[in-house]
């Protein structure tokens, strides 16, 4: 295996000086030795002895990620494409700037102490905590943090990444009401957060004419999957009276849009559905999903440029950014074609789109 003063020999430098380019010391080193020990390091495949870099009380190179929730719509949270995006975002960023990536449980903040502290991590990106976790955490643990998608009761008082979801959902409030679904509802998991921001928005497009959009038009949904089919079931009825749905995210977008079908309810002849996210799946499911996007690995990349501000000692004044949001139009709002309905005395019925 290959000695740091294989390296030091290889630069024409000292081996004091390789050990503070592989640490992140280098204030004192010019760029052109950095680029050149980086340059041997790759090309050897030099892994450093992590035991030693933390024993030494010098940087571990590893960056936490703690992920405050097991689960999400009733899966694994990391079979959610938002959070598996985000994640698998810092990882490769991290990677390409000589930077480890640990994920960490985070439901228990005890769990969060003791790893971030047995591996000397530089640095926290928090997804799925509130305020009150964090200050809980930040209490006993001396570690930089960054968090995701954090809404405080009141002023910010943490470093915070996220969107602007209030703008999201009256992006789709307003385009659902140009479209004459003046009766729209909004559709989510949870009452507060992200939700009840993009809930807010919604509504106050919704009354941009002179409207009233009460809080009835607001419709929860279980976090369980079994339990949310068989809220929707409940719900058809009056799906179908109010002829458009906005969901705050594009998972129950796209898992109702497959019960609508599954019900012989046509989309968007019947129903139309609105996401919000713009994941992956969203442009691979008929009818395509109209939603907001929003930029996950923008958001994960702004996260970490903090983080790293913040481990090399800079202040950062603002507290919260909000990363923009745009509304992405496909082709489930309106009829663009004519959908014809048979059945199939085995299965059930089926639809053949005809232009």
């Amino acid at each position: 295996m290959i000695r740091l003063q294989d390296i030091a020999d290889m630069a024409g430098v000292s081996r004091t000086t390789v050990s503070n380019v592989i640490n992140g010391n280098t204030k004192r080193v010019s760029q052109k030795t950095i680029d050149k020990i980086t340059a041997i390091l790759k090309e050897q495949n030099y892994v450093p002895n992590m035991g030693s870099m933390m024993l030494s009380g010098r940087g571990s190179r590893i960056i936490g990620v703690v992920l405050g929730f097991t689960y999400a719509h009733g899966m694994q949270s990391l079979q959610d494409p938002f959070v598996g995006e985000l994640i698998g975002t810092i990882q490769m960023e991290m990677e390409e700037n000589g930077y480890y990536v640990m994920l960490i449980g985070g439901e228990s903040i005890q769990n969060v102490v003791d790893i971030a502290s047995k591996w000397n991590v530089e640095g926290l990106i928090i997804l799925g905590y509130n305020e009150e976790q964090y200050h809980n955490l930040s209490h006993r643990l001396n570690k930089k943090m960054i968090l995701i998608d954090a809404y405080p009761k009141g002023a910010y008082t943490f470093q915070n990444v996220g969107i602007d979801d209030y703008s999201g959902g009256y992006q789709i409030g307003e385009y659902l009401y140009s479209c004459g679904y003046k009766k729209a509802l909004f559709v989510a998991e949870t009452e507060q957060d992200s939700d009840y921001y993009r809930w807010m928005g919604f509504k106050q497009a919704m009354e941009k004419q002179g409207g009233f959009c009460s809080r009835s038009r607001y419709i929860v949904i279980p976090g369980k999957r079994n339990l949310r089919l068989r809220k929707y079931r409940e719900l058809l009825p009056r799906f179908l009276e109010a002829k458009a749905l906005a969901f705050s995210s594009d998972y129950n977008a796209i898992e109702a849009i497959n019960f609508f079908f599954d019900e012989g309810i046509m989309v968007p002849e019947q129903i139309s559905v609105t996401g919000y996210d713009d994941s992956v799946y969203a442009s691979m499911i008929r009818p395509k999903l109209t939603t907001v996007h929003q930029d996950i690995p923008q958001k994960a990349h702004v996260a970490l440029e903090r983080l790293m501000k913040l481990i090399q000692g800079e202040t950062l004044n603002e507290l919260n950014i909000k990363n923009p949001v745009y509304l992405v139009k496909r082709d489930d709002m309106l009829p663009s074609y004519r959908t014809m309905k048979y059945k199939s005395p085995i299965w059930g019925y089926f639809h053949v789109q005809k232009e």
